[in-house]
């Protein structure tokens, strides 16, 4: 460490270097501003991204998108309310429905035999299989999570790209059904009850007929057999060649492991069966693990033929393992298989039975079906015996919420393109630039938040991707402005950039109620072309700039969180990255030159207090002649 303190000479060396870097240091607070800038525009991008998601996300799909957003017709239900809902469409036609619910339509379900209460939905696979993670070393544990758990329902594989299963010894039961539910392809839907233990994979398309398979793939860990209350668990084995003589130290070595050194502990092995901890040393032979497994109190027996390790529970028991089982069924080249001790439970699709106004409704596979243009939805039966308590449909017309629709989104519309407008046109204040820390020490805190204001202003003035976005979605509103009229709809003047006004908002009303059809194509899309709304075709256009802000600043696509971390292999993640180095570099240099000058003027104090000595030897000689 170089030495910062005043000598002989009586200078004040710390403000004299301290001046003497000030201007070296102007090169790096240059670059410390252009990184500021950089930084700041890039947290701009982030909140049009998140401005522009939640318009498609939130307004366009899910509030203005949803089929009854712009829905004129409104069904209500009177009678047993508890057993039917609806939901009318535009095309309701309004005919009274009078609906009895003797049977409500089942899907085909194959639901596992169950482990009982007790497990909840966070527990990982590892558990069920009686794996205790946090006993294992790292090695262990890599080793262990490259086994996938497999399942194949309808067909359908859940693995990677690369063919690897999507659930290991880390994936939790929550995980391990919403997975399944997610994928559209696999037409089921997994369900896990905490009571029974029990899982369920049912099919998403109901009644007679339908079915759903689930299959362990071959070779494969079944993750089925998790669900069940063990029986029998049996290992690969490490060989017909190995014999019950054959120590836990001679199979360790078999697995490629080593003597220990010298002086260090002989590697032991335990685990929990049935509630019991066994434990066992190297020097334990297989047949020794055989007579501790059988002894009294196991509810197991254990036996070793054809070079395989297999335990089996006893007349009405199970078998539950935990601890260090992992480690210790590695030494037979891991378990094989779970066999259950009840085998997968299949239930089979049922139809609904229904009848409305008196007439029997044939082939309802599911509990949600249309009819006169209502969608009806059955919530239980109701008829009892020889009671029935119907439920009554009737539909009406009902304008306003369709209108408060439109409103809606013509408000949330013209919000949008007004805070993009704003940033394209925002002023640039050229000579503002980012504070360094030593401009802040010399202002007051308000100084620094206008000087700063000022700095951020105008970083996406004349933006491509902004002013790119506002032209798509003018045209889209430009190619529609014919139907927009006749409904009362129109843009306003040239210096409004575009913006929705609703010139007659009972015209609109009136063509909503007698052409309900009308608002409902033009901005949802026609059934046969429902890609042509305006909803989609303006959630389309948003999307492209939304992707094109993510490959310029690495922004989240998919949130409105304004504080979400940015990915660093984009446009300006690379040039922030090409900062930070030559920042870094800058500030090494930096101050390799300031201790420079401080072991300069070390030096000259060292000199000039050796010249001080020799004088004052002189002038004691020359004194004492």
């Amino acid at each position: 460490m170089v030495t910062r303190i005043n000598g002989f000479s009586g200078m004040d060396i710390e403000s004299m270097v301290k001046s003497m870097m000030a201007t070296k240091r102007v090169p790096l607070d240059k670059l410390n501003q252009e990184k500021q800038l950089l930084q700041w525009q890039r947290e701009s991008y982030r909140e049009l991204s998140s401005k522009l998601y939640d318009f498609r996300s939130n307004k366009l799909i899910t509030k203005y998108g949803s089929s009854t957003a712009l829905n004129a017709n409104k069904a209500t239900v009177t009678g047993n309310t508890d057993a039917v809902k609806a939901e009318a469409s535009a095309t309701a036609n309004g005919v009274e429905m009078r609906i009895s619910v003797e049977k409500l339509a089942e899907s085909a379900t194959i639901t596992t035999s169950g482990l009982g209460q007790g497990i909840s939905g966070t527990t990982s696979l590892a558990a069920l299989e009686g794996v205790d993670l946090s006993m294992m070393g790292s090695a262990d544990m890599a080793k262990y999570l490259q086994k996938g758990f497999d399942i194949k329902i309808n067909g359908v594989s859940f693995t990677d790209k690369d063919g690897k299963s999507l659930f290991n010894g880390m994936t939790s039961i929550s995980t391990l059904v919403s997975t399944i539910n997610s994928n559209a392809q696999a037409n089921a839907i997994a369900s896990y009850d905490e009571i029974t233990g029990k899982l369920s994979i049912a099919s998403k398309t109901g009644g007679e007929g339908n079915t759903v398979t689930v299959e362990t793939p071959s070779g494969g860990n079944s993750i089925m057999a998790l669900f069940s209350k063990k029986t029998v668990i049996e290992t690969k084995g490490p060989g017909t060649d190995v014999t019950a003589d054959k120590t836990l130290a001679d199979l360790y070595k078999l697995n490629g492991g080593k003597d220990p050194e010298p002086g260090t502990p002989a590697k032991t092995y335990s685990f929990v069966l049935n509630g019991k901890t066994l434990n066992f040393n190297g020097t334990d032979k297989i047949s020794d693990v055989l007579d501790k497994i059988n002894a009294p109190g196991s509810d197991a027996m254990a036996e070793f033929t054809g070079g395989k390790l297999t335990i089996t529970a006893l007349e009405g028991k199970e078998l539950k393992i935990s601890g260090g089982s992992y480690e210790f069924m590695s030494l037979f080249k891991g378990t094989k298989s779970y066999e259950d001790g009840a085998p997968l439970i299949p239930t089979e699709g049922k139809d609904a039975i229904v009848t409305v106004n008196g007439e029997p409704i044939k082939g309802i596979k599911s509990n949600s079906f249309s009819l006169n243009g209502v969608q009806i939805t059955l919530l239980g039966v109701t008829k009892t015996g020889t009671v029935d308590n119907l439920a009554v449909i009737k539909n009406q017309s009902d304008p306003d919420k369709a209108l408060e629709s439109i409103k809606g989104f013509i408000e949330d519309y013209n919000t949008l393109i007004k805070a993009l407008n704003s940033k394209v046109e925002e002023t640039k204040y050229r000579d503002f630039k980012p504070l360094t820390d030593e401009q802040k020490k010399e202002l007051k805190e308000s100084e620094i938040d206008t000087w700063t204001e000022k700095a951020k202003s105008g970083l996406l003035k004349n933006d491509d991707i902004i002013k790119s976005v506002l032209s798509e979605m003018r045209a889209v509103i430009t190619e529609k402005l014919g139907p927009l009229s006749a409904l009362g709809i129109t843009t306003g003047n040239y210096s409004e950039n575009g913006k929705l006004v609703i010139e007659n908002e009972t015209k609109l009303k009136n063509m909503i109620s007698s052409n309900p059809q009308l608002a409902l194509d033009l901005f949802q899309g026609p059934a046969s072309a429902p890609n042509e709304g305006i909803f989609d075709k303006l959630a389309d256009k948003v999307s492209n700039a939304i992707e094109k802000v993510y490959q310029r600043a690495g922004t989240n696509r998919y949130t409105t969180d304004i504080t979400s971390a940015f990915r660093d292999e984009n446009i300006m993640g690379r040039k922030m990255k090409d900062y930070n180095n030559r920042i870094l570099t800058m500030q090494t240099n930096l101050q390799r030159t300031e201790d420079r000058y401080y072991k300069q003027f070390a030096a000259m104090e060292a000199a000039m207090n050796k010249m001080q000595t020799q004088s004052s030897s002189l002038f004691s000689s020359l004194g004492q002649s």
